[in-house]
């Protein structure tokens, strides 16, 4: 079966890379995955060569968890390999997330004639499609069908329905990490979307809030943590919003110019 995936041609080509590194790195703690990229886990559990190595396999890599202060440490050495580096501050929550998704769900009030589901085995092709392209829309890559059904790696897609059934918002989760890394009950968090035509409602935060309440009810997730541009002021307010709060840490990533030109992997 074909698997639906979206992007640029460049973006495509890393995500089917990614997926087949995975099927042999998968059983290594070292490593993780959220349906984009092979990334690794922790800065404890390696350096910037092995994020290096893995670049130039898939055309985009990096390392979760790297301290602040340690940064420079990675892209000055991804740029001396001749890849470009991109740096996503690493917004981070554990007990502080569980407790504010609780509460904003509990104040808010949910928009008429919208409805919250879950992407499943039995959600149709053409929902998909709706969902990667409201992704891609915003300017966010989409993790490609197969992980949106939460298979591989475990995890969720929810959206947000009209009662024309347009999607006009759409998130996911993801147990990344290996069982046996430092960060098991951790959960990549994120990849919201809004369509242009729903903004102001606060659609992200309602998916956000579910999706780590569900994450932890389902996959026992505890740690729920994403990469915000500094020049992404809206992002980061929802975050915050939601007890997923700006940390000392960052994700630590390198693109390869032959294989992703100067593209970024995502927003």
């Amino acid at each position: 079966m074909t698997d639906i995936i979206y992007g640029t041609q460049h973006q495509i080509d890393v995500i089917k890379r990614s997926t087949a590194l995975w099927a042999l790195l998968r059983n290594d703690p070292r490593f993780s995955f959220q349906g984009r990229a092979v990334s690794l886990t922790d800065a404890t559990l390696g350096g910037p060569d092995i994020v290096i190595a893995l670049a130039r396999l898939e055309g985009y890599a990096s390392c979760h968890f790297v301290p602040t202060d340690k940064a420079s440490t990675y892209t000055d050495a991804y740029k001396a390999a001749g890849l470009n580096p991109v740096v996503w501050n690493q917004f981070w929550g554990r007990e502080t997330a569980l407790t504010a998704s609780k509460k904003f769900l509990s104040d808010y009030t949910r928009p008429l004639g919208l409805t919250l589901k879950a992407v499943t085995d039995s959600t149709t092709d053409d929902t998909i499609r709706a969902i990667c392209e409201t992704s891609v829309n915003a300017g966010v890559l989409p993790v490609p069908g197969s992980a949106m059904r939460g298979k591989d790696p475990k995890g969720l897609m929810l959206y947000i329905e009209d009662q024309d059934n347009r999607v006009l918002a759409a998130g996911g989760a993801y147990m990344s990490y290996h069982p046996d890394s430092p960060r098991f009950d951790e959960a990549f968090w994120g990849m919201l979307a809004t369509h242009e035509a729903a903004r102001g409602q606060r659609l992200a935060s309602w998916l956000g809030a579910e999706l780590i309440l569900r994450m932890a009810d389902q996959y026992g997730a505890r740690g729920f943590s994403s990469g915000v541009k500094s020049d992404n002021p809206a992002s980061q307010a929802m975050c915050k919003r939601l007890g997923v709060n700006p940390s000392d840490m960052v994700y630590a990533g390198a693109t390869d110019p032959l294989l992703m030109g100067n593209a970024p992997i995502t927003r």
